[in-house]
Order: structure tokens, then sequence, then C-alpha cells
């Protein structure tokens, strides 16, 4: 098996983790510890040089590419030189005890036994007593972020899992060349996986794990506004879509038409059939996750349906609401609030998706999440 670690200035957390993997691996795989240095700088060539006389494997990038650009890095190693193993990633602060990674690499290696398409994830549910109060407190920063990815991943792809932000992952060897397709050289890249998963096949298990936090999450190179924007883009993407070629096109046109004398039924059927064609043009585009675009005559068949069960949808809450006393703005707005995230769940979820998804997967989608207890 190999552990791999993403590394940008580490301190010597990541060598004791290092000792302590070397020294708990029991199992009669060889066990090939692979760090990637991601640019950290001669003021922490030492570090790497004491791994490097425990055995490890080191690979440098010459600057700092971010965690998507070293986990990739890692997985062609892997590729080129132990291509039928398993991977195991794993932090570099420590948040990641020895245990709880040999657990993960377990499942992952009896998925690849299996020949299973298999991403493991580690998710943090099981508190550490030894740690105390301050090791299981979930930081403010970390607790909101993976709350809205949970609530986000959810909407986009119908599978609930517990920790989207986990570092402690599996790969089956049969997913390597996959997940080197993924683009992104930052924080984006880990959770653009697990969207990307639930549309080609990969089946993501679930393993409990031991939650560890540094009180105050100081060794963490996590930026909050920068790379939240990256984790988020999808979202933010489509939610700019349907508010420029959606709603604003949507509204001014209703506003016009009803200022007009149409009737507010009739204004509402064409505002929306004026908005439509340019808003499935841009949400095509934005909906592209690296899985095989489905034909543009069976999507657009598909946001003809949706298109109309929204009209229906619209039209009818905007009738309740002004019917109510609301003012046709407010009501607009308050109507929109609603129709969207479901416009967003059912066009990545259905309008949008490949044509190659076949039964099969669509029943191991259903059944991907596997919770050892």
């Amino acid at each position: 098996m190999i552990i791999l670690i993403p590394a940008y200035k580490p301190d010597t957390s990541l060598v004791h983790l290092a000792h302590a993997l070397k020294a708990q691996h029991t199992g009669s795989d060889p066990l090939t510890l692979l760090i990637i240095n991601d640019g950290s700088g001669d003021e922490y060539a030492p570090i790497f040089d004491e791994l490097q006389a425990l055995g490890a494997e080191v690979e440098h990038h010459p600057v700092n590419l971010g965690k998507g650009a070293a986990l990739r890095t890692g997985l062609n190693w892997a590729r080129l030189y132990r291509p039928e193993e398993i991977v195991i990633t794993a932090d570099a602060d420590g948040q990641h005890l020895p245990k709880d990674i040999y657990t993960v690499a377990e499942h992952t290696l009896q998925a690849a036994k299996q020949q299973r398409k298999a991403l493991v994830l580690g998710v943090r549910t099981i508190p550490d007593p030894a740690a105390g109060l301050e090791g299981t407190k979930v930081p403010l920063r970390s607790k909101v972020g993976n709350s809205m990815t949970v609530g986000f991943f959810a909407l986009a792809t119908g599978t609930k899992i517990a920790d989207t932000q986990t570092g402690l992952r599996g790969f089956t060897p049969q997913i390597i060349d996959w997940a080197l397709e993924i683009p992104g050289n930052k924080y984006q890249y880990e959770f653009s996986m697990l969207l990307r998963a639930t549309r080609a096949g990969v089946d993501l298990d679930e393993v409990p794990i031991t939650k560890v936090y540094e009180p105050g999450n100081p060794t963490s190179h996590f930026r909050p506004l920068q790379d939240s924007a990256l984790i988020y883009a999808p979202l933010l993407g489509f939610l700019a879509s349907s508010f420029l070629a959606g709603f604003m096109v949507d509204a001014l046109a209703l506003f016009a038409l009803v200022a007009a004398g149409v009737p507010l039924l009739g204004a509402v059927v064409a505002a929306r059939c004026i908005s439509a064609l340019c808003n499935f043009m841009v949400n095509r585009l934005i909906m592209q996750d690296g899985a095989q675009r489905p034909s543009i005559q069976r999507s657009m068949v598909r946001y003809a349906v949706l298109a109309v069960a929204l009209l229906i949808a619209n039209a009818a809450l905007l009738e309740l609401l002004v019917s109510l006393g609301i003012h046709l703005v407010l009501a607009k707005i308050l109507t929109e609030l609603v129709l969207i995230p479901i416009s967003f769940a059912v066009q990545r979820r259905w309008v949008f998706l490949p044509v190659q998804k076949t039964q099969t997967a669509i029943l191991s989608a259903r059944q991907q999440t596997l919770i050892y207890h």
C-alpha cells in the first residue's frame, strides 16, 4: 500500500506520524510512505531529509502549487511505479491517527480485492477521549464549512455523506486514472472528486474515524474566503446563471409585461419562455464536470419538461403570494428563492445526467454509502 501525504511547510508532527506509521504497520503488504513537498522552501528541508532517512519517498514541487496538484503528483507516482497498489491519502498536520489510517487502508484493500471502483472516506465521527475537550472540539470554520458542503453535496447529487472535507481517503487502483483527470490544483480538487464520483459510478464508502482537531487549527493552510470560493464554484456559477440569465431576465420581462397590461398568468408564461433558452445554454456549460456530456437534444427535452413544471409552480406560488397581499416584487423574490435550489438539484441530477449512466450505476449510486459501525 501507498500512504500519500501532501505537505506544505510541515512541522515535526509529520515526522512523528511517519514514525508511528512505520511502527504500527503489521500487514503483509509492503508499506510505501510517499511525501509530496509542495514548495515548502529551504527552511523545511531538514524535515524532508529526516523523512527520507526514515525510508519515505519524497517528491518535490519547486514552488507551492496547492493540495490538489500535490495529490495528483502522488497519484501519478503510484500509477507509474505501483499501479496495482491502493493509495491512502492523509494530512500532514497530525489530524489523522495511524490506527485510523490503517482502518481506511483495510477497507480499501477489501474493496480492491472485489475489483470495485471505490473511494473510501474516513469520516470524523468518533470522539477521542484521550484528546480532552479541546482535541475534539470542531473549529468553527471547519464546522460551518463542512455543514455547508454537506448540504450542497446532498442538493447536487442526491447522496448524503457525513464529512465532505476529510483528507483521509482510500483509492482502489481502479480509480487512479479517473482521479488524475479531475482538474483543480487547490482545495477544490477534493470536493470536485466527490461531485464527480456520483456521476462516474465510483462508490463512496464511509468509515468512521476519530475526531482530532488542533485548538485553533494553527497549522492549517486553508484560506476561508479564497478556498471556499473555489469549492463552491459550481453552486456559485449556477446561482449567478439563475440570477442573471434566469431571475433578472425573467423578472424584467414580467414587470414590463404586467405594466403593459398583460394578465399576470400570461406575463409569467411569456417571461419564463424569454429567459429559458439563455438559462439552458449557460447551465449546460456550468453543469459540465468532466463526465461525458449528454446530447443537447436529450438534455433540452428534459430541460423543457423541468421548465414547464417550474413554470406551473412559479405561476401558482406567485398567484398565491399576491392573493395574500404580498407586493409583486417581494412575491417574485420569495418564489425564486424557493424554486432556484429545486431547479439546481433537478438539472444536475437529471437534466444534464450523462446518457452512459446505466441502470447498474444508478443502483450503485443509491447503495454506494457503506458505513462500518
